[in-house]
């Protein structure tokens, strides 16, 4: 019996932080309810708070005003609909072993790590994405390190399920020799 592999990775939705302040602000609503149907019904002592809050709003008329801050809303709240249900943002690279994955950073750490290890490399840098990495190492005048560079790295990023395309930038600094 073989087991299925793990869906791919995914970090939570960009809007995930709306969801969080939606659940406080609920929550805080709740407890104010609660504490006004206490007040009503004399387990607690105090007047309410909310049924004067919504009596201010009695006798409001419709306006231009309302119209506009009723559709902002109306807009807003579709556009975060929208960004919830769209597509999740994946941030892990799968591995030729099923199931296993590295995250983006990772990947963009592992190939500074390598080309770190390159003779006449002073420092690396790099960024990654889910198809490509680049790499911006600096070295001496004279030493071109480039293709060493781009060899070993594509080297480390052998066991990605999917090659990605490695470009190095070689910067040259002057020193002594």
């Amino acid at each position: 019996m073989s087991i299925a592999p793990a869906p791919p990775a995914t970090r939570a939705g960009r809007v995930g932080w709306v969801g969080v302040v939606l659940a406080a602000l609920v929550v805080a609503l709740g407890v104010l309810v609660i504490r006004d149907a206490l007040v009503i019904d004399g387990r607690i002592d105090g007047s309410t708070w909310l049924v004067p809050l919504v009596d201010s709003t009695d006798g409001v008329e419709p306006s231009p005003a309302l119209t506009a801050i009723g559709c902002v809303v109306a807009l807003l709240g579709l556009w975060l609909v929208v960004v919830a249900l769209g597509r999740r943002v994946r941030n892990r690279l799968p591995l030729d072993v099923p199931g296993a994955s590295i995250g983006i950073a990772d990947v963009a750490r592992l190939a500074a790590a390598a080309a770190e290890s390159v003779p006449y490399v002073l420092s690396a840098e790099s960024s990654a994405r889910r198809t490509s990495v680049k790499v911006t190492v600096t070295s001496l005048e004279g030493d071109d390190v480039a293709d060493e560079v781009r060899a070993l790295v594509e080297q480390r990023l052998a066991r990605l399920a999917t090659p990605m395309t490695v470009r190095v930038e070689n910067r040259h600094v002057a020193g002594l020799r």
